[in-house]
């Protein structure tokens, strides 16, 4: 089981499951049971939308290892056990698998809150994270938009079916309306927050790669316009990531939010002006992995401040 545990990346899957969690159970539904109503998305169901997200994300990484099998030999050397310990085609029928269960699982949730429709939306990630792979993260940006919207996907979940099963319940939709923008806020803020912190990892781990994707004829910001001025880049993605979070802190303090604005504070804006001050100075592949995981500690920090809106 090794060699598959290795592809599944399984502390970023359980992230995934925490984030969706966390979500649901310190954003949402405090907020609704302040006006007196509960989560329409019954337990069982919500436990499908998490399975499936984390399933889609699963076959991803299946399909990543499938496709990069001779570029990790230069990247990482040893570590991708597609060809060596399992067989390629063993992998690229797993994906199938995988992502056929979690489709149909997004299809059923949809059928259940009578917007069958919503069954797409995991159907295109799935397609996305196929065309990442073969395609998307070899060019210039567009492999880590795509991881970014995919990271943001992730937190917006939970709430877009939340949201839909309150609707069909006109009385308690009303009761909640008050919270509803509060709600949508703070989703769309912590989409923001994961989008940016994924963007700025994702283009980290371009530099990290940067020598295998030149061999291969990759297209990524660090081979089309160089180290330093991909530093650039992320640093200044970084300062947005300040300033947004910043902005956010003044919002959290004028709604006396004071335990979730000190967290910010303490937590995770030392951490952003770590990473600024250190990505200036990174010269090594063991820098830029170095900074690769401090911007994975930082979203993790980031999440992790949601179970404070319970206090």
């Amino acid at each position: 089981m090794k060699p598959y545990l290795s592809i599944l990346r399984l502390p970023n899957l359980l992230i995934v499951i925490l984030t969706q969690y966390l979500v649901r159970f310190c954003v949402i539904k405090p907020l609704l049971n302040s006006q007196g109503v509960e989560l329409q998305m019954g337990e069982f169901h919500f436990l499908l939308l998490v399975l499936a997200t984390v399933l889609i994300a699963a076959a991803g990484y299946f399909i990543n290892d499938f496709f990069d099998t001779e570029i990790d030999e230069i990247n990482k050397p040893g570590k991708n056990p597609v060809d060596t310990k399992i067989k390629a085609s063993t992998i690229k029928n797993l994906y199938i698998i995988i992502n056929i269960i979690a489709v149909s699982i997004g299809f059923y949730l949809g059928y259940v809150i009578e917007i069958f429709q919503l069954g797409f939306i995991f159907l295109f990630t799935a397609i996305m994270l196929w065309y990442y792979s073969a395609k998307y993260k070899r060019q210039f940006l567009m492999g880590n938009l795509a991881v970014a919207i995919l990271s943001a996907l992730v937190i917006f979940l939970p709430w877009l079916f939340e949201f839909i099963s309150l609707r069909s319940n006109s009385t308690e939709f009303l009761n909640a309306s008050q919270v509803l923008h509060k709600i949508n806020i703070l989703i769309w803020a912590y989409s923001l927050f994961a989008f940016l912190t994924s963007i700025i990892r994702e283009i980290l781990k371009d530099m990290q790669d940067r020598k295998g994707d030149m061999k291969f004829g990759c297209r990524t910001m660090p081979v089309v316009i160089g180290i330093f001025k991909t530093k650039i880049v992320v640093a200044f993605f970084i300062l947005i990531s300040i300033a947004a979070l910043a902005y956010g802190q003044f919002i959290l303090f004028s709604e006396n939010l004071n335990i979730v604005f000190w967290y910010f504070m303490i937590a995770v804006q030392p951490l952003f002006i770590y990473l600024f001050v250190n990505v200036l100075k990174a010269k090594s592949i063991e820098d830029f992995k170095f900074l690769s995981n401090t911007s994975k500690i930082i979203m993790l920090a980031g999440i992790l401040s949601m179970q404070l809106f319970l206090l």
